[in-house]
């Protein structure tokens, strides 16, 4: 009842052409004019007060404005400082790469003199472990060689450069590089070690033993891997690790070769008598062999079992026509029962050659070999040799 008096229903007139035309305003439509006005004035006068009262970018004071200007000029000195940082570090990364990638360069030029072979991409590839006789690995038969064995363990790798730069990848390649070949030297050289090794104990003999009867005397401290794994100085105690090790390589490849490893018959043969306590052929008592006997036809080849010189050839005794060859080391091999001999006294020969024909001279009776292995005078079962011999074939 109190909006209708307010908004009582109202009828506009308007007359054009002679002709009269009215439109009703009715309450409702008032009340929502009147409504949409009020809306829109107190819009606008809340805008005002906003404006007159609260925050005004365009009433800022000048002390805020010289304190905005001041942060403003603090952040870009920061930056400034920030940017010369920045440029001081990437100069001095600079020097430290120049540095290492100069000793790097030294370092493999020192490799490739040391080592004594060439740092290409063939020679630097992963080593293929050595095959052995039915893809086992030889063990020792005996543990009369009291130097420990000690598992080889893995080589760490150095660490990777990392200086930020975009040749980072060269130098951590040339320092895989080295790495690499370092791991490929030692890893030959400690095949070779423990291949030698374990041919020598299988034939019953001292490593050591052998190794001071080399010729001038040489020989050397065994150094697992793991002592330059653990020192200060990778690179260099690595270095001198590797060589130590060659030497002793060396030392045990010449021991190896001058071990009668080789078969004394190069043709079909079968063993006849053995070493040791036996019955002799001729008073049938008890006696003591001191080599083996191979039997076969007449003038079956006979050749060396490793390389040497001959330092006796003729008839000598029991033996009949004999041959005997020193190989070094201490190791000297007797052939005996020969019917011809194709050497003479302080020849050279190679492992294989042809030294006499299989026959039945001096105390013998039948075609065979006598065959003999001595060491400093002391004469030992060559059928360990020949065992041992099978893996080097």
């Amino acid at each position: 009842m109190h909006i209708m008096r307010h908004f009582p229903e109202r009828q506009i007139y308007l007359r054009s052409g002679g002709e009269v035309k009215y439109y009703v305003l009715s309450t409702r439509l008032q009340v929502l004019v009147s409504s949409l006005f009020s809306v829109m004035a107190l819009w606008c006068l809340y805008t005002m007060i906003n404006l007159l009262v609260g925050h005004n970018p365009l009433r800022t004071s000048g002390q805020e404005i010289k304190h905005q200007k001041a942060n403003y000029e603090r952040m870009v000195a920061d930056l400034k400082a920030k940017e010369e940082n920045t440029r001081l570090m990437l100069a001095e990364q600079q020097a430290n790469f120049q540095t290492m990638a100069s000793q790097l360069e030294q370092k493999h030029q020192t490799l490739a003199q040391i080592m004594g072979t060439q740092t290409s991409s063939a020679a630097l590839s992963n080593p293929s472990p050595i095959e052995y006789v039915d893809e086992r690995v030889l063990m020792s038969p005996s543990a009369r060689d009291t130097t420990p064995r000690v598992s080889r363990n893995d080589v760490i790798q150095t660490a990777s450069l990392t200086t930020g730069l975009n040749f980072d990848n060269s130098l951590n390649e040339m320092g895989a590089k080295q790495d690499a070949f370092l791991i490929k030297a030692e890893y030959e050289t400690q095949e070779k070690i423990e291949r030698n090794r374990a041919l020598i104990q299988a034939t019953d003999m001292d490593v050591e033993t052998i190794l001071k009867a080399a010729p001038g005397g040489k020989g050397g401290p065994y150094l697992p891997p793991s002592d330059f794994s653990q020192s200060k100085d990778g690179f260099i105690s690595r270095v001198e690790a590797i060589q130590a090790r060659a030497v002793e390589a060396d030392v045990l490849e010449g021991a190896i070769e001058s071990i009668p490893l080789g078969h004394p018959v190069a043709d079909e043969t079968y063993r006849t008598s053995g070493f040791g306590l036996r019955q002799d052929p001729f008073t049938k008592r008890p006696t003591m062999h001191h080599g083996l006997d191979f039997g076969g036809r007449r003038e079956t080849p006979i050749v060396s079992t490793a390389a040497g010189i001959v330092t006796r050839v003729g008839r000598n005794g029991t033996y009949g026509l004999m041959v005997e060859i020193d190989h070094g080391h201490g190791f000297k091999t007797r052939y005996a029962h020969l019917h011809k001999t194709f050497v003479k006294r302080g020849q050279t020969v190679d492992k294989g050659e042809k030294v006499g024909g299989m026959g039945s001279t001096g105390r013998s009776t039948a075609t065979h070999l006598h065959y003999e292995v001595h060491f400093q005078g002391r004469a030992y079962d060559p059928s360990k040799f020949l065992k041992a011999g099978l893996y080097v074939q």
